[in-house]
């Protein structure tokens, strides 16, 4: 057998992709001739390709939230994926759920099968289906993931509202910097040149710097830097030294760190909440959430913490040793373990996590703002300055 990848119009002529195990193209055209559906093409493809792809969090909530209201309406698993196939607008998704209904028709088990996209099912998302697998709880295991999911999409939106204003800013600033070097500088260097006098240093800085960015060399110089940066990246991005490494870095940063840190800890408490309250085991339940935190200084930590616990240590002994998590967190967990309300604690510690990244990110945009007005004040005035002094240098020698 082949894996093809074919194209479809339904009747109202909206384009649907899928996938199909079949030995030649001309089955697949066979197996949908008595559909209502109107073949186009179909090609070879290689599943790798398509389980190396992924989306974006909105369109993994979309098919979550739909799901839950067909699952919910009574309608089961496999006829739920038909509908969500037709649905769904997005391409990869559209693919990604043809190739689940194949695998639930081979009677395999869809956690499974979403086990195979690791870049769009998080490991959270396909551990809670496989318990709903066995406990036969699905219903409720998809409304707790589409919160989940909701609150993962606030947090990306907390981040982008907590990066956004400074790095439009920062890009207008250098803009406007690299405008006065390229153009007005060049204009006023003519005419001290004319002037056949002393230049002050700061002007000769201003004009070596003026020279340098309009050279070729430098941008060359500067792209391949960013080139190699870049690449640099994306191989040791997920390499756990290097990211480590990068992680403290950003924690130790002023405000900004505190706001990521926080980001990633709240990340971490919900994702253990959902999965005990799931009846998951504690520390599975730990294995499972760390990696949803993306910062290795945090999952560093919880490993230290799942071999205390692992060497017979309680949940509250084991976190209160490592120096990295809030006290108030650490309390919290010591009642909740201690009073078997631990999913309650967690569920509210989350709450209180978002309170604080909130106050965090308008405490940061408060600081900012007037920062970098007076960065950007500073870099004009020192340019102004450095292209006015010989002029005024000249106009008192004249005066006297």
């Amino acid at each position: 057998m082949a894996i093809y990848i074919y194209k479809v119009k339904d009747e109202t002529g909206r384009a649907l992709y899928g996938v199909m195990d079949v030995p030649t193209k001309k089955d697949v055209k066979r197996r949908l001739v008595n559909t209502d559906l109107f073949y186009i093409s179909a090609e070879p493809f290689h599943l790798n390709r398509l389980f190396r792809k992924g989306t974006d969090l909105q369109a993994l909530t979309m098919f979550t939230h739909r799901l839950t209201s067909l699952v919910e309406a009574g309608i089961p698993i496999l006829p739920a994926m038909n509908i969500l196939w037709r649905q769904t607008e997005d391409k990869t998704m559209q693919l990604v759920i043809c190739y689940l209904k194949l695998e639930l028709e081979d009677g395999n088990r869809i956690s499974d099968a979403m086990g195979n996209f690791p870049r769009i099912f998080p490991p959270v998302y396909r551990a809670l289906i496989r318990v709903a697998e066995i406990g036969g709880a699905l219903v409720q295991v998809l409304r707790k993931l589409t919160e989940y999911l909701e609150h993962q999409a606030q947090i990306v939106t907390r981040t982008k509202k907590a990066l956004f204003y400074p790095l439009i800013v920062v890009a207008f600033s250098i803009l406007v910097t690299i405008g006065m070097f390229t153009f007005v500088v060049p204009t006023f260097e003519k005419i001290l040149l004319k002037l056949n006098i002393d230049l002050p240093l700061i002007t000769q800085m201003i004009i070596k710097l003026s020279h340098l960015l309009r050279s070729w060399i430098f941008w060359a110089s500067l792209a391949a830097g960013v080139l190699i940066l870049i690449v640099f990246y994306r191989r040791f991005r997920y390499e756990p030294h290097f990211a480590l490494i990068k992680d403290k870095f950003i924690y130790n940063f002023p405000h900004l760190g505190r706001i990521m840190f926080l980001i990633s800890l709240s990340r971490f408490v919900r994702s253990l909440s959902v999965l005990l309250g799931a009846g998951i085991p504690i520390m599975e339940s730990l294995d499972v959430a760390k990696s949803t935190s993306a910062n290795q200084l945090i999952i560093a930590n919880l490993d230290k913490i799942k071999r205390k616990i692992e060497s017979g240590g309680s949940l509250y002994h084991s976190f209160k040793e490592v120096n990295v998590f809030p006290v108030m967190m650490i309390e919290m967990l010591g009642v909740g373990e201690s009073s078997g309300m631990l999913v309650k604690v967690l569920e509210k510690l989350t709450k209180h996590f978002d309170e604080e990244i909130d106050y965090e990110i308008n405490k940061f945009l408060t600081i900012l703002e007037p920062f970098l007005i007076i960065v950007i004040g500073a870099v004009v005035l020192l340019t102004l300055l450095a292209v006015y002094m010989p002029i005024v240098t000249i106009w008192q020698g004249l005066t006297r």
